[in-house]
């Protein structure tokens, strides 16, 4: 009975895809250390709170998604083996799981602020709406406007914190998840071009191949880390939070050269995997950097 249990929760993990809400929840929990006014303590309730809101919400959203694309995943042998198309969950049991998720998520936030709630129910209606629904099926330049959802969440967290909307440092936080996205979907369009275009789907390889997605690999991520260095003219960091992403920034440009080098080969992957751990690294120095004046200095003076 024990490993049944375990077997639903693993199935219910692939349905919300948890590696991706995992990575929205440590954008989110970043967005809100780094709105967090220094003058006021913090407040552990309301950021649990709004880490529980989204952690529904994500889930909800990412299985509306495979449910909106069942019948394609089928069709594509990197996604043909979720719940599913592989047949190992019902439509009905995904609409219960998205209806519960999507309902909690939406009404926790709305508890927080309507703020909050408001950009919910436009992160949804963009990611499954708009993107999955058109811009995805149309565009091969989809993942453009299709960034938005994916770069609300950090702002969210922010503005959790601050209660503001347009401040400087949550509408930077917003930008470096939006530019974050098209190395990190164009580097997998790439590789899975075949997928794609089985599944119907005109990504950029599809449309233009290799050589203009190559291209545009290389603007935004250059455009992405050139936003990563100036962090300093929109949030309050120093040295703490520059070192590591100057030293992150050089490993990128080496990984991204290799990968240009040879585009076919396995140089692919440790570039994907550089992109994604910058983002985390990126996140986590600001957040330190700004944390650090709670940090006590032992006094050695006598």
């Amino acid at each position: 009975m024990f490993k049944s249990f375990i077997t639903q929760v693993k199935l219910y993990q692939e349905l919300s895809k948890s590696g991706i809400v995992a990575l929205v929840l440590i954008s989110v929990f970043a967005g809100y250390l780094i709105g967090q006014p220094p003058e006021l303590p913090l407040d552990l309730k309301r950021l649990a709170f709004t880490l529980i809101s989204i952690l529904f919400l994500a889930s909800g959203s990412s299985a509306l998604n495979q449910l909106q694309e069942h019948a394609i995943d089928a069709q594509m042998p990197r996604t043909a083996q979720r719940p599913l198309p592989s047949g190992r969950m019902s439509p009905f049991a995904v609409g219960v799981f998205i209806f519960i998720t999507l309902g909690l998520g939406l009404f926790l936030l709305g508890l927080l602020s309507i703020t909050l709630l408001l950009l919910g129910v436009f992160a949804v209606i963009s990611y499954n709406g708009l993107y999955t629904l058109w811009w995805k099926k149309q565009w091969s330049y989809a993942a453009v406007p299709g960034a938005i959802p994916g770069a609300l969440p950090i702002l969210m967290g922010h503005i959790a914190a601050t209660e503001k909307i347009l401040m400087p440092g949550g509408i930077y936080l917003f930008f470096i998840l939006f530019f974050w996205q098209m190395p990190h979907f164009w580097t997998l369009a790439l590789r899975y071009q075949k997928d794609y275009e089985q599944g119907g789907f005109p990504t950029l390889p599809v449309t233009h191949g290799p050589g203009i997605t190559l291209h545009h690999i290389i603007l935004w991520c250059l455009a992405y880390l050139g936003l990563a260095i100036i962090a300093p003219l929109f949030l309050p960091v120093h040295w703490i939070y520059l070192i590591p992403t100057l030293l992150m920034c050089f490993k990128i440009i080496q990984e991204l050269f290799l990968f240009v080098k040879n585009p076919e080969g396995s140089k692919w992957l440790p570039f994907f995997l550089w992109v994604n751990l910058s983002l985390i690294v990126f996140l986590g120095a600001a957040t330190l950097d700004l944390w650090s004046i709670y940090i006590p200095i032992p006094n050695y003076t006598r």
